[in-house]
């Protein structure tokens, strides 16, 4: 089993690789709408084993009736009584393929929506655990192998079926005496089943698994490689593919093995049948205890007992890294968010004054707290820029007031309001974070701005671009506001994808802005030409800005000062440096070019 996948990766006491209950529960659940199209399925499959399982009884009568006793009426409707089978067979099989086909697109179409719509109610924390490689071998490698078994397997094990009951009954009542000679070479196939299914249920769990580790590898390495090709790493990274690949072939040469002892000794047994009926059944015609059209009716239907033991067998492969990817797929369904809505959420009052409040606030990501007992109140339009060196809990802090993560200890408050009492979609119309590399997603730069607020009007979008000063730039740009930005806005410069970032949230006009030193990743031209928007843009507004440079805590109305998890200092720039602690002399440092001294430690 992979290490580090996290719970959504692991199966857990699932050596067997047995549908969970979960998985088959959910799978019922959204096959039942099908209902109609199944039940068509149903009876197209059922008519197919019938028609084909009459044929060898024609082939029967044909021979005892026809050729034996030299009536060639007899032989003529055998032969058009079988033709008409063999179109019966060609029609019910062509409808069932397509039937349970289709069945099984609309099932995996509402997969996937259900995945990737769970996949974005997660909490923060749940991705901090697990790669995003995985999360996306979820969502193609495993839909892919359920679809596998939705398109061929299924059908193919349940024909199989019947036509193994179907072929047992009868050949019994034709013969008993030559079904008993027959059907001799069926332990043999259940034992060698068996062994085979156990031998290679752990193997196939191993296969799913480390093509999850290649397509993990992948990921990181392509979302990084800017990093990888920086510090050279082309060669390590090649070497480590190299081993996990290895690994991927390996497996996969193990499930080779053991199919390749199998299926030839399923080959072997049906040789042994033919030689059986052959033998026995040529004596039972001399000795006239069965006639010459059963023998020749057992040959036929030995084929309907080994044809559908091979094809399970082949299929079986199918069945198990569908089942294990089933399984999974519906443990990543079982994940909860952390932050759920309540159920009696309450709509946040309106009009929002933008008040913030950390009551007594304990969170840590692990053991280790990273806020310890925070009391801060941020009062309506106040602009406070947050300070302190990396790992103070700022960024904490900041995600704590989007509810990305819920705090161990406390509450923090808007407008007096618990976050958690909240509707989601209040929270989130309220409060505007952006982040300090402008992400972009794929699509348009118009796409990108109103991202945040969609039903925004052509005018208001140019209006307050222009207020902001980014008119120029994008209209500049190739085709304006219709020019396309490839995945994480690659097409633009770094200050480029910035101002986007920042139209986007300056359009969605929240009352609370988030700012982790948001033109901190700008040239000094172009933060020039957006800082006075900037300004505009926070006037009237709560709003809370990550200082990274102490320039931007100078135009605050507020400094805090963190320090490990704590509120160190609060005030004004001016009242700050005229006490002559700690931010005093961070900002002196900073002036200066010195290097700062190291937090102080909490009283």
């Amino acid at each position: 089993m992979m290490r580090g996948m996290g719970r959504a990766g692991a199966l857990a006491a699932d050596k067997t690789l047995r549908p969970s209950t979960k998985s088959l529960r959910g799978s019922a659940s959204m096959l039942a709408p099908r209902w109609r199209l199944l039940l068509l399925a149903t009876v197209s499959i059922l008519l197919f084993a019938a028609v084909n399982l009459a044929r060898p009884l024609v082939v029967q009568q044909a021979i005892d009736s026809g050729i034996v006793d030299g009536d060639r009426s007899a032989l003529v409707k055998a032969a058009v009584v079988f033709f008409g089978l063999s179109i019966g067979v060609y029609v019910f099989q062509a409808l069932s393929v397509y039937t349970t086909a289709l069945a099984g697109q609309y099932f995996l179409r509402d997969l996937r929506v259900r995945v990737f719509a769970h996949l974005q109610k997660l909490s923060l924390r749940f991705f901090d655990g697990e790669s995003s490689g995985l999360m996306i071998s979820r969502m193609t490698n495993d839909m892919v192998v359920v679809g596998d078994l939705i398109n061929n397997g299924f059908l193919m094990v349940v024909q199989s079926i019947l036509l193994l009951v179907g072929t047992v009954i009868i050949l019994l009542t034709l013969s008993a005496r030559l079904s008993l000679v027959t059907l001799a070479v069926v332990p043999p196939l259940i034992i060698a089943t068996w062994i085979f299914r156990i031998a290679s249920a752990r193997a196939y769990d191993r296969v799913r698994d480390r093509i999850a580790e290649v397509m993990v590898h992948m990921q990181e390495t392509f979302s990084g490689m800017p990093v990888v090709q920086a510090f050279a790493r082309e060669g390590h990274n090649a070497q480590r593919f190299g081993q996990i690949n290895e690994s991927n072939y390996d497996a996969n040469v193990d499930t080779v093995k053991i199919s390749a002892v199998y299926i030839p000794f399923v080959e072997l047994l049906g040789g042994l049948g033919v030689a059986l009926i052959l033998f026995y059944g040529g004596t039972g015609v001399i000795d006239d205890w069965v006639t010459l059209g059963t023998v020749a009716a057992f040959i036929f239907y030995l084929d309907f007992i080994f044809q559908p033991i091979q094809r399970l067998s082949q299929v079986y492969d199918t069945i198990q890294a569908a089942t294990a990817a089933l399984n999974k797929i519906f443990a990543l369904l079982d994940e909860q968010p952390d932050q759920q809505e309540s159920p009696d959420a309450k709509p946040l009052t309106k009009p929002v004054r933008g008040e913030v409040t950390f009551d007594d606030v304990t969170f840590a990501y692990g053991e280790t707290p990273v806020l310890e007992d925070v009391d801060i109140t941020i009062k309506p339009g106040q602009r406070v820029a947050m300070v302190g060196a990396t790992g103070a809990g700022k960024s904490t802090m900041a995600k704590l007031l989007m509810r990305f993560y819920e705090p161990r200890n406390g509450r923090v408050l808007i407008d007096g309001q618990d976050l958690r009492d909240l509707r989601m979609s209040d929270l989130r119309a309220t409060l505007i974070m952006v982040p300090q590399e402008g992400f972009l997603f794929s699509g348009t730069i118009r796409d990108n701005i109103l991202f945040g607020r969609p039903d925004a009007t052509e005018d208001e979008m140019i209006a307050a671009c222009r207020e902001l000063g980014v008119d120029d730039f994008i209209q500049s740009l190739p085709d304006g506001y219709d020019t396309l930005v490839s995945f994480r806005g690659s097409r633009l410069s770094g200050g480029e994808k910035q101002l986007v970032s920042i139209a986007r949230a300056f359009v969605a006009d929240p009352a609370i802005l988030v700012l982790d030193e948001a033109t901190s990743a700008l040239d000094p031209e172009t933060e020039g030409i957006i800082d006075t928007a900037v300004r505009r843009l926070l006037q009237g507004r709560t709003s809370i800005v990550i200082a990274h440079r102490l320039s931007t805590a100078e135009h605050a109305d507020r400094v805090l000062l963190l320090g490990h998890g704590r509120l160190l200092e609060d005030g004004s720039h001016e009242d700050l440096v005229a006490r002559g602690g700690h931010y005093a002399a961070l900002h002196r440092q900073w002036r200066t070019g010195t290097q700062p001294a190291p937090d102080p430690e909490p009283d």
